[in-house]
């Protein structure tokens, strides 16, 4: 058979099996939100259950659904659940469906699958069975939802409860060098948090029983630097060599927690410290066979995501904040940095984002988002982001067991305690008392204001991040977050059912907002000042308003200027806000001009300084004591890439309305492809800036999506589908359509 003849055949098989329903078999199965719950333990008694709708023809979307559960997937298999069948349901739900049947019981495995009908009323294949695991249901948890380290059912291997598991990686070295003085380097091409396993032969002429190994984070040449600086990782490690025994383990020390709430592995794993190059002492008579880093994060899925574009750079910076998402999540949760391995909300709330942006995964943030409600970290602002960890699960998963089941945890977080006569919230009023900390479950002795970091003001590093923040009693940046956090609150209160809060946290925020603009803004100079009484505006004090809609719009072109004209004088963490802010203004080729800039602040330059993580600080000069270059909180580009150059989000809860609101600046074409609860969504975009614009997208069945396009000129042409389109909707600089689920084409061209 020639080439054409089988790309013909395999063309009309494909089509074949499209007729018969296999090609629409819904995919994609979630049990409890893990997409790999037959690797973990399940303590919910009623699990929920979700999948993707796949399209037997083009626009297609659910109609009903079938779901059976069993004891044995024989049973299944046979056509007999024994647990739960629902028959079919005439429904377009297809996630977040509640097990009704019979009881489950604690420490067993299950197995479940399901069908679907389409628009045309044919029935799908049945999915693929998964199956999902049972732990203890009503054991006494330190807190509620508490993941413990479990042994599966009748296995010996052990897991997380509650969460996607942990598993090591093989990475063999991508170079290996020889130096002059005999010892063998090994570059293993990225950083991980790993051990290293080596497989050893030697003869006679070896006269030593113990073999050098170092491991480190920074190269120099084909060697590893000895003393890197800050928090960059070196260290040399001793291996005892026995007669007859070629496979060894490099033994990493235990972590020994030095802060409160840090991670520490289960002791039924080995150890792991992040490293990418070693170095072994040359030994003659000794050779080493083979040599593999461990490396160890979550499941996880390298061809769930995509980004590629017409500028390598941002090309870099993508993959480079991709890999430190995912790589960071050694433990199963967000813990970042080997030094503290503790969960902080803000860096928490970046890597969620980010982790959403990169694999269907939602349980690593879930977990991280409960932990952190109930072990909360001293910064004012990241008590904030709580709620906005809180609203994002929700956003992204559709499911409201986390906002319903924290509710009241969440009030507390938005600091309505600590507001005073003024309208505002301080931290320096004497408010702080020990019932105000215990309902946000801080358990130190006072919140402290943080603005950005590293904070040259408490003397600990000679420069600081901060822009020279005046911080002052009534903060500007403390009570942006306040009112962000009102605002999400009211939708959280509308989403629970709890009308009067809901009222109640709108009009607050209305409130606030008012008296934001009162106090903080300065009507001479047109921008904001750090706080009551100072006469210094900051980044921070200006960029933060704009991230979160407290600016009016007669003041944006003047603090959006000032902004600009700040450049990137911000650290890591809050050039996440910064993004925000300029794409918030419409400010998508700035935005991406500071994104991939090439200075010293930037995170080219952390890709130039030969991290492969997203590093704590842009450079060591302004951090020389604790960077780290393993650190998410950096990673921002891994969510606003998808989110802000290609404009891909949900417009409800769930995704199943979309917008796609692409500002891609000057780039002459970029290619994305996201991952959501309902499936991928695929944006290809190209253009001749001022002439042409087109857009290439692929919706998920099941949803449909509010495609905007820039409005090029005064006069265009609009088609989508290759048909040209009358009736033109606008709103501002963009045109809008409607789109419904499956592959379109839509392009604005200049008249």
């Amino acid at each position: 058979m020639n080439r054409s003849r089988s790309v013909i055949f395999v063309w009309l098989s494909l089509i074949a099996l499209n007729c018969f329903g296999q090609k629409s078999m819904p995919t994609g199965l979630l049990c409890d939100l893990m997409a790999h719950p037959e690797l973990a333990a399940i303590t919910n008694k009623t699990p929920d259950f979700g999948w993707i709708v796949n399209a037997g023809i083009r626009d297609d979307y659910q109609t009903a659904y079938q779901l059976e559960v069993a004891t044995s997937s024989s049973l299944l298999q046979e056509d007999k659940p024994d647990l739960w069948n629902t028959g079919k349901i005439t429904s377009a739900q297809s996630i977040n469906i509640q097990y009704a049947g019979k009881g489950l019981e604690p420490h067993k495995s299950y197995w479940w699958r399901v069908c679907t009908w389409g628009r045309t009323g044919k029935q799908s294949a049945w999915s693929n069975m998964q199956k999902f695991n049972t732990s203890d249901f009503d054991l006494t948890r330190i807190w509620p939802n508490e993941s413990k380290w479990v042994q599966l059912p009748g296995e010996k291997s052990w897991t997380f409860e509650d969460r996607e598991p942990v598993k090591f990686h093989d990475v063999a070295p991508s170079k290996v060098v020889t130096q002059k003085n005999g010892n063998i380097f090994y570059d293993f091409k990225k950083d991980a948090f790993a051990y290293l396993t080596l497989n050893i032969s030697w003869d006679d002429k070896v006269k030593t029983d113990t073999l050098d190994v170092s491991i480190g984070e920074k190269g120099i040449g084909d060697s590893i630097d000895t003393k890197p600086g800050g928090g960059i990782l070196y260290g040399t490690y001793k291996i005892v060599l026995k007669k007859g025994v070629p496979d060894y383990i490099l033994t990493i020390p235990r972590f020994v927690p030095q802060f409160p709430h840090s991670q520490v592995m289960p002791l039924q794993m080995p150890e792991v410290i992040p490293f990418r190059y070693c170095e072994i002492r040359a030994v003659p008579g000794l050779k080493v066979n083979s040599i593999v880093q461990k490396a160890l994060y979550v499941e996880f899925n390298p061809n769930a995501s995509s980004f590629s574009s017409s500028d390598d750079r941002l090309n870099q910076i993508y993959e480079m904040c991709k890999y430190s998402t995912i790589a960071n999540t050694f433990n199963g949760d967000y813990a970042n940095s080997e030094r503290e391995r503790m969960m902080y909300e803000a860096d928490c709330h970046i890597q969620q984002m980010c982790h959403y942006a990169i694999d269907r995964d939602f349980t690593t943030a879930r977990y991280s988002t409960e932990n952190l409600i109930y072990h909360a970290s001293w910064p004012t602002e990241w008590i904030s982001h709580s709620i906005l960890m809180a609203w994002a699960d929700y956003l992204y998963t559709g499911n409201k067991e986390l906002i319903e089941k924290y509710y009241t945890d969440l009030k507390a977080k938005t600091l309505m305690a600590l507001e005073t006569p003024e309208g505002l919230i301080s931290t320096r009023t004497g408010l702080q008392t020990k019932s105000f900390l215990a309902s946000i479950h801080y358990e130190g002795d006072m919140l402290h204001d943080i603005d950005d970091w590293p904070d040259a003001d408490q003397g600990i590093y000679p420069s600081g991040e901060t822009d020279n923040y005046e911080r002052k009693d009534y903060n500007t940046v403390v009570n942006a977050f306040y009112y962000r956090g009102l605002v999400l609150m009211a939708q959280i209160a509308h989403a629970t059912d709890h009308a009067d809060d809901a009222a109640l946290f709108e009009a607050k925020a209305e409130k606030v907002k008012k008296k934001f603009n009162e106090d903080f803004f300065d009507k001479m100079s047109k921008i904001y000042v750090d706080g009551i009484g100072s006469r210094h505006s900051s980044i921070q004090a200006n960029m933060f308003p704009l991230a979160f809609g407290l600016v009016p719009d007669e003041h944006k072109e003047s603090v959006v200027n000032y902004v600009k004209s700040k450049w990137m004088a911000c650290g890591v963490y809050a050039a996440n806000y910064l993004m925000e802010g300029l794409y918030n203004s419409e400010q998508g080729q700035y935005a991406l001009e500071l994104m991939t800039n090439d200075s010293d602040r930037g995170w080219l330059n952390m890709i130039r300084m030969g991290a492969t993580m997203t590093t704590e600080a842009w450079d060591l000069k302004y951090d020389p004591q604790d960077l780290s270059w393993s650190h998410a909180w950096s990673a921002s580009p891994a969510h606003l890439i998808p989110r802000r150059i290609m404009g891909i989000q949900p417009a409800e809860p769930g995704f199943g309305k979309i917008i796609i609101k692409p500002q891609p600046g000057d780039l002459k074409w970029a290619k994305m492809k996201l991952p959501t609860i309902h499936g991928d969504i695929l944006v290809d975009l190209r253009q001749v800036q001022g002439v042409s614009f087109d857009l290439n997208t692929t919706i998920p069945a099941n949803t449909t999506a509010q495609v905007y396009l820039p409005k090029i000129s005064s006069k265009f042409t609009l088609t989508v589908d290759r048909k040209i389109v009358k009736d033109v909707v606008t709103d501002g600089n963009w045109v809008v359509v409607t789109s419904p689920s499956g592959s379109h084409s839509f392009g604005i061209k200049e008249n």
